[in-house]
């Protein structure tokens, strides 16, 4: 644990004595540190320890992320992000993965999500064709990937390419922990994805 962590967010009673150890635990970060998310959750509701309540905010040390209690979960609120670089084609139809799935994230979130997604794409092909990215949500919501929440290029030439970029709000989802992950199609020519990014920060 860092010099910051503790093990509890302690309640005091009328007429208790207060160490400076209980004082620096109470103050010296203005928001409770943990080492990870089973050491936050063992730190409240406990004889002598607050009771757990929207609003809430901690930091967990594992992943760097601050959180909030909302609506009867944690909350991150900062985006996370992940790359896939290597290019690789796909024929299909319908959303599905590359031979290197994702990107993808494992976001903890609350109703909705803001997702900034982008990739290179290139037509091997002849002209006339469209590609697609999608964004697939599993974990807590299961969300397919559809055209409407993502991004798309009409090639007017074999071996043209593009950079596509869509920032999309996806609502419904159901709070807790959600995976986040782009899948690409065509509409009937192989298409090269590259460069593929995908960011996602929570809602509040």
């Amino acid at each position: 644990m860092g010099a910051n962590a503790q093990t509890e967010v302690p309640t005091f009673t009328a007429g208790e004595v207060l160490t400076a150890a209980d004082m620096n635990i109470s103050a010296r970060t203005g928001i409770p540190v943990f080492a990870d998310a089973t050491a936050r959750d063992a730190a409240f509701g406990g004889a002598g320890e607050k009771t757990l309540a929207e609003g809430q905010f901690a930091y967990l040390e594992d992943t760097n992320m601050p959180q909030v209690y909302q609506a009867s979960q944690w909350v991150n609120l900062l985006g996370s992000s992940a790359e896939v670089i290597t290019s690789q084609t796909t024929t299909s139809v319908t959303f599905a993965d590359l031979s290197t799935a994702g990107p993808s994230v494992t976001v903890t979130t609350g109703t909705s999500a803001l997702v900034f997604l982008s990739a290179y794409a290139a037509n091997t092909l002849s002209a006339g064709y469209t590609g697609f990215i999608g964004i697939n949500v599993s974990g807590a919501s299961t969300i397919a990937a559809t055209e409407d929440r993502g991004a798309r290029t009409a090639f007017y030439g074999n071996g043209t390419s593009i950079n596509l970029a869509a920032c999309v709000k996806i609502t419904g989802l159901t709070a807790g922990s959600n995976v986040f992950k782009l899948q690409y199609k065509c509409d009937g020519s192989t298409i090269a994805f590259a460069n593929r990014s995908i960011i996602v920060i929570p809602l509040t």
